[in-house]
Parts: structure tokens; C-alpha cells; sequence
């Protein structure tokens, strides 16, 4: 008998008390070989709600589908039973009244004491009511599969898995994940952050974590999801991995940034409508084109207080001028005949100094004649030097090479001396017959001696008189070069000259031509005195459009009293009390028509 085992050499008795403790917690049910039931206990027929006379003698099929009935899997499932082959699993049968019935139980040939199979003995648990929890959760788990995007980690935070729907949101396939880390759906910083490190420490002690994440998709595109972090445990209550379940709200999202970027757009808006540009919009969590858009908004309010400001400021120097321009225009009119009064003086100066610049043109002539004569002169003078210099040169090299011929009459003398030495070192050895002989050796040498002496005084004198040529031909070389530059000047200044002479004529000319100017100018100075007074009725004109801007400019607001605010108040203050400027008599010579503007407005005015 397979029923136990580890029963081993256990008593009748002891067997006997085992299986009427089996019987009394499992479904206990024998069956023939062929699998005519023989026997069934109390638990097995609650389960299946038959009695034991409607079950015994029938056929185990009873409990199945006909469909299975019929199998050959079937078949073969009798088949290994009878020859003594254990069956063990989880089996859909059939009750009484047809309702499906779901078994966790184990088929036990039992064998005689040869070890040949008698008959079956299956026991068996009803777990129905876990299998249909297991297929409730299961249908909840693929219904959610389905819906959400769900991928699977380990504890570390490694990717084991993910569905089709996660793949579509993150733009990746399962071959570019599977095995990477949670980390390539982070940006960089957040990746390599403590807080970062402490969410999945956080996971791996099994706690759960929930919230809306900013994760990258495939090419660093940007994913906003509603996500679920939880811990899946063991038998033991231990995790053993991470499964998220995910929702892309990308758009959703990006709609409510939208909504509120807008509003808070219209309400800035609405303040500079009420000219208030103190107001801009907040960028604290505006992404993407939200917030380029956002950023548009407040640049171009940033531009428009700028412009505001500036206009101000520049306002308030326009004015200062217009006062400015009026008041000097009185001071230029008065000027102006006094110019006038100036140039009548000077026509008649010009005169004189072109009567004066035409003497000094003659004089400037002569000059230049007596500077080529100069240049000539200077020339000779120069070539004169040059063949000094050469005769200088070859004094030199006669100086030299005298002075190579004394240094061969001391080389002979000294060889003289020398001969001399020997003659008399002889006439010693020969005694008195030498004697003689010594003596003219003796007269000999102090001849060389002398000879010698002789030879480099006149060395001395030589060299003495080479270092003077030397000299000499350096000074006369000098004097040629002072002559090639006093010939250089003299050219120099001849051509000088001749340009003075030249200008002197240009500039006659010029001072005809400047008093004619002179007179044109004071016609024009006359002119110039009626435009002045033009000028401060403008600058008048000026100042009422100056003062209307400031008023204008001044109806915004920019925020803290800025340098252009300043401005425009110091411009309200000082306009009223600005006082038209008196026009100047003016005695008038012509009538032009010249063209003027103001404020971008053309206009004529006659003079």
C-alpha cells in the first residue's frame, strides 16, 4: 500500500487509526481498478452531494464532463492507475446537482503483498471556494493588465518585467528594458539623488508608495503618470519583488498647467489693461510649452515697463531741452548778430592777409634760388671730400705695408744676431786662432743689435703714423657724410621752400576765395538769426506735447517708484512753471521756407 511512506513497519492498528483520521478531515473515495467506486465517506459525499447507494457500483466518469469522459487523456489517466502509478493535482469534478466542483487531491494505488495493484484510493479537499478566489484575483489582475500600464521589479529596482501598455506609454521595447535598472526612466539628478536611493530602499523593506511621478520615455521624452509602488511577499511575509501599476496622465496634466497657466495669464493681463505692470505670472511648476508661453507673457510685460520707463525718462529730457532750446535760442539770435557784426571786421582782415601772403610768395621764390645755389655748392664740397677719403686710403695701405718691410729687417737682424752668437761660439772653440775671427762676430753682432733697434723705432714711428692716417681717414670720412647730409638738407630745404612758395600762391588764392565766403556768411548770419526765433516758438509748441506724454506715462504703474516714475514726476513739477522764452528783434534780410518736425509731425515754417 502507497498510502504513507513513512509508515513503514507500523502496526495494524496504528494504520487503521491513521486512516480514520484522514477520513475524518478529507474526502475519502475507492475505486476498482477500472474505476468502479467501492467506497466513499461522509466528507466526499457532502461535496458532491450524492449518497453512498447513488455512487457505489458506478463509474468514477460520473463525476466528470462527458467531454472528458470521452478523452483519451482520460483513458490514459485510469490506465497509469492501474498499473500502480500515483496521480496527484487539482481536479474540476461534477456534484449532484451539476454545479462545478473544484479538488485538490491525490489518487493511491494500494498494492497486496506482492506489490501488484488491488484497487484506488484517491483523498481529496474541496478548495473551490480558493479556486474561485484565485480566479476572481486573476480576472481583477488581467482586467487591470489590460486597463494599466504594470511593470514588474526586483527588489533593487531592476525591470523584470512589463505589459504592452507600459511599453506603448515609455515608447521602448521589453528587449530595451528587461534587465535595466528603474533608473533610465529618471532624469540624471533625480537618479543620482539620496531621495532617490532612499525610494527604493523604501520599497525593498516592502513599504508601499503611491503618487504622481515625472519619468523620461525612449529619447528623453517627457511622461507624467499616476502610479502605484507595491511590494509583492512571500509565504513567509517577505517582499520578494515590486509590481507599479501606472496610468499615463500626460495630458491631463498638461491640461490643468494649461488651464492655470491661463488663468493666471488673463489675471496679469487684465492688471495691465488697467495700465498695472507690477504683476507677473508665476513659473513655479509650469513645464514645456506652458512655460515658454508663460515666459513669453512676462517678457513681454518685462519689455513693455521698460519702454514705459524709458519713454518717461526720455519725456523728462525732452522737456528739459525744449526749456533749454528756448531760452538759448534768445542767447543765439543776440549771438548771431554779433557774428555778423564779427565777419564785416574780418572781410576786411582777409583782405590785408592775402595782400601780405602774396609778398611773402615772392620772397618764398628768391629762397628757393638761393637754396639750389646752396645744394650746388654743398655738392662740390662733398665730392671734394670723397676723393680726400680715397687719397687718405692709399696713404694707409703705404703706411701698411712700410711697416711689413721693418718687420723684415728686424727678423734679419735677428738672424744676424743669431749668426753672429754661432760665429762666436766657433772662434772659442778654435782658441787663438779664433780670436781674430770673435771679434768681427763681437762687431757684427752689436751692428745687428743696433741694426734692430733701429728697425722697431722706426716700427713705432710707422705704427704711430698708421694710427694717425687711421684717424685722418675716419674724420675725413665723417666730414664726407656731415657734407652728404648738409647736401641732403640743403635739397631738403630747397624743396621746402619751393612748396612754401607754392602754398603761399595756394593760400592768396585761398584768402580771395575766404573773403568772398565771409561775406556769404554774413548773409547767412542774418538768416540764421530768423530761424533762432522759429526755433523757440517750437521748443514752446514742444513742451505742451512733452507734457501730455508725461501724463500718459505717468497713468502706469512699473512696480516700486522707479528712476523713470522720478522722472516723469520731476517732468509734471517742472512744466508748468517753464516760461516761454522772449523772441529777439530781428532785422529781416530774406524770407526761406525750411522744413521741420515735431513729435514725428512735419511741418513749414517760413523765415
Amino acid at each position: 500500500m502507497r498510502l504513507n511512506p513513512f509508515m513503514g513497519g507500523a502496526s495494524r492498528r496504528e494504520l487503521e487509526g491513521e486512516m480514520a483520521a484522514l477520513s475524518r478531515s478529507m474526502a475519502v473515495i475507492s475505486f476498482k481498478l477500472d474505476g468502479t467506486i467501492l467506497d466513499a465517506n461522509e466528507n466526499f459525499l457532502a461535496a458532491v452531494g450524492y449518497t453512498l447507494e447513488q455512487v457505489r457500483g458506478r463509474h468514477h466518469s460520473m463525476f466528470v464532463t462527458k467531454e472528458e469522459a470521452a478523452s483519451s487523456d482520460y483513458k490514459e489517466f485510469w490506465a497509469k492507475l492501474a498499473r500502480g502509478e500515483y496521480q496527484a493535482s487539482q481536479f474540476l469534478r461534477m456534484a449532484a446537482d451539476g454545479s462545478e466542483l473544484w479538488i485538490e487531491a491525490s489518487y493511491n494505488p494500494v498494492l497486496d503483498a506482492g506489490g501488484k495493484p488491488v484497487k484506488v484510493i484517491k483523498f481529496a479537499t474541496v478548495i473551490t471556494a480558493q479556486k474561485n478566489r484565485e480566479a476572481d484575483m486573476a480576472g481583477q489582475l488581467g482586467a487591470i493588465r489590460k486597463a494599466m500600464a504594470v511593470i514588474e521589479f526586483s527588489l533593487d529596482g531592476t525591470i523584470l518585467d512589463a505589459n504592452e501598455n507600459f511599453l506603448a506609454v515609455t515608447g521602448y521595447s521589453l528587449a530595451e528594458i528587461k534587465g535595466q535598472h528603474h533608473g533610465m526612466f529618471c532624469e540624471p539628478a533625480y537618479r543620482n539623488s539620496p531621495e532617490y536611493r532612499a525610494f527604493w530602499q523604501k520599497l525593498g523593506r516592502g513599504e508601499y508608495d503611491a503618487g504622481q511621478y515625472l519619468r523620461l520615455g525612449k529619447g528623453g521624452r517627457e511622461v507624467w503618470i499616476q502610479a502605484s509602488y507595491n511590494p509583492i511577499f512571500d509565504a513567509k511575509g517577505q517582499p520578494t519583488k515590486v509590481v507599479k501599476y501606472a496610468t499615463d496622465i500626460s495630458e491631463q496634466k498638461a491640461a490643468r498647467q494649461l488651464a492655470q497657466a491661463v488663468a493666471e495669464a488673463q489675471a496679469v493681463i487684465g492688471r495691465a489693461k488697467d495700465r498695472d505692470l507690477t504683476q507677473r505670472v508665476p513659473m513655479a511648476g509650469k513645464e514645456g510649452e506652458v512655460a515658454d508661453l508663460c515666459n513669453g507673457i512676462n517678457e513681454l510685460l518685462d519689455n513693455m515697463a521698460q519702454v514705459i520707463g524709458a519713454v518717461g525718462g526720455i519725456s523728462g529730457k525732452v522737456a528739459a531741452a525744449a526749456d533749454r532750446i528756448a531760452s538759448e535760442s534768445v542767447n543765439l539770435a543776440e549771438r548771431t548778430e554779433a557774428q555778423a557784426s564779427s565777419l564785416q571786421q574780418t572781410a576786411a582782415t582777409t583782405e590785408e592777409l592775402a595782400a601780405s601772403i602774396k609778398t611773402s610768395a615772392g620772397n618764398s621764390r628768391q629762397a628757393a634760388a638761393l637754396g639750389d645755389e646752396a645744394k650746388t655748392v654743398a655738392s662740390r664740397g662733398g665730392a671734394i671730400v670723397a676723393d680726400a677719403v680715397t687719397a687718405m686710403g692709399r696713404i694707409e695701405q703705404a703706411s701698411t705695408a712700410i711697416a711689413d718691410i721693418i718687420s723684415m729687417i728686424d727678423e734679419i737682424s735677428f738672424q744676424t744676431n743669431l749668426l753672429a752668437l754661432n760665429a762666436a761660439v766657433e772662434a772659442a772653440r778654435a782658441g787663438d786662432a779664433g780670436r781674430g775671427f770673435a771679434v768681427v762676430a763681437s762687431e757684427v753682432r752689436a751692428l745687428a743689435k743696433r741694426s734692430s733697434e733701429s728697425a722697431n723705432g722706426i716700427k713705432e714711428l710707422i705704427g704711430n703714423s698708421s694710427e694717425q692716417v687711421r684717424s685722418g681717414v675716419k674724420l675725413v670720412q665723417q666730414a664726407g657724410k656731415t657734407l652728404e647730409e648738409i647736401v641732403s638738407a640743403a635739397t631738403r630745404v630747397a624743396g621746402t621752400i619751393a612748396d612754401i612758395s607754392s602754398a603761399a600762391v595756394e593760400q592768396a588764392n585761398g584768402v580771395d576765395e575766404m573773403a568772398r565766403t565771409v561775406a556769404h556768411m554774413d548773409e547767412m548770419t542774418q538768416q540764421n538769426s530768423m530761424m533762432a526765433d522759429a526755433s523757440s516758438r517750437l521748443s514752446r509748441e514742444l513742451q505742451g506735447e512733452t507734457q501730455a506724454l508725461a501724463g500718459l506715462v505717468g497713468a502706469f504703474r512699473l512696480g516700486a517708484r522707479s528712476p523713470a516714475d522720478e522722472m516723469a514726476a520731476n517732468l509734471r513739477a517742472m512744466l508748468p512753471a517753464a516760461k516761454p522764452a522772449a523772441a529777439p528783434a530781428a532785422r529781416p534780410l530774406a524770407r526761406t521756407a525750411v522744413r521741420v518736425g515735431s513729435g514725428g509731425a512735419d511741418g513749414w515754417a517760413e523765415f
